[in-house]
């Protein structure tokens, strides 16, 4: 299906003052998101600063239907009274909200494997790792997300491997066999269940802060511990199913 779009009557971009703007909500905002705008606020362009707004017929005012971070940022910096809007035609309420809504999806490009092209296209022209960080607000410890240690084996590394999980394991202080284990649980296929996931490596973060004794085993028992605590899922159903079976037959 083709869908023709037409530009709304009222569309249009124009500078307003901070105050006409009514947001419809107090929204939360991360930390982060303000400290990266704060750190890069003198290289935003009016592009990074657009709001999305309809112009309330009767009154001198204007609805926020989208980019509440923004907002929030702008909102609460005394250097910036005037933003480029874009107007959209006034709607009502149950509207306004389902605009918002739909907009606090995230965006589709906005994932590691785009970040990761736009790095390398910079690193390729030799562009200063500095500068990087100071013009887009990423830290060092965002950048090192995007980047094998020297030390992380390089045959382990795959198109399903990522550079935090192999970092992580690498920096373990465990023994070469048991990590190489990791590693290859870590380059197994996204839908493989024996693959090393982001939830299984924050369990197994809470596992070798609190077990005891882990490092006194065996290669082969220490790769049978693991084993089991990549599947623990299936493990603490099993158990708790036993239990209720216990409870069934009393």
């Amino acid at each position: 299906m083709i869908i023709d779009y037409l530009p709304h009557s009222l569309t249009k971009i124009s500078m307003i003052s901070i105050e006409k703007i009514n947001p419809l909500y107090i929204s939360h905002i991360t930390k982060n998101y303000s400290k990266k705008m704060t750190n890069t606020i003198e290289y935003l362009d009016p592009f990074d600063l657009l709001l999305p707004v309809e112009k309330h017929p009767q009154k001198d005012e204007y609805i926020l239907v989208g980019k509440y971070d923004c907002y929030n940022f702008i909102a609460n910096n005394q250097h910036i009274r005037q933003i480029p809007c874009i107007i959209e035609d006034f709607t009502d309420k149950p509207s306004q909200y389902l605009k918002i809504l739909r907009r606090l999806h995230n965006k589709g490009d906005s994932n590691k494997t785009n970040r990761q092209f736009i790095l390398n296209k910079l690193q390729k022209n030799h562009f200063p790792l500095l500068q990087i960080l100071k013009q887009t607000g990423f830290t060092k410890n965002d950048l090192r997300a995007y980047n094998y240690k020297v030390t992380v084996p390089k045959n382990y590394i795959n198109s399903h491997t990522t550079e935090k999980t192999m970092n992580w394991i690498n920096d373990l202080k465990l023994k070469s066999n048991t990590k190489q284990f990791l590693y290859k649980c870590a380059g197994l296929p996204i839908r493989n269940h024996k693959r090393l996931t982001e939830e299984k490596k924050k369990f197994l973060q809470h596992f070798f802060a609190h077990a005891k004794g882990f490092e006194k085993l065996t290669i082969p028992q220490q790769i049978n511990i693991l084993t089991h605590a990549l599947n623990f899922k299936a493990i603490m159903t099993a158990q708790l199913q036993q239990q209720i079976n216990c409870y069934l037959i009393q």
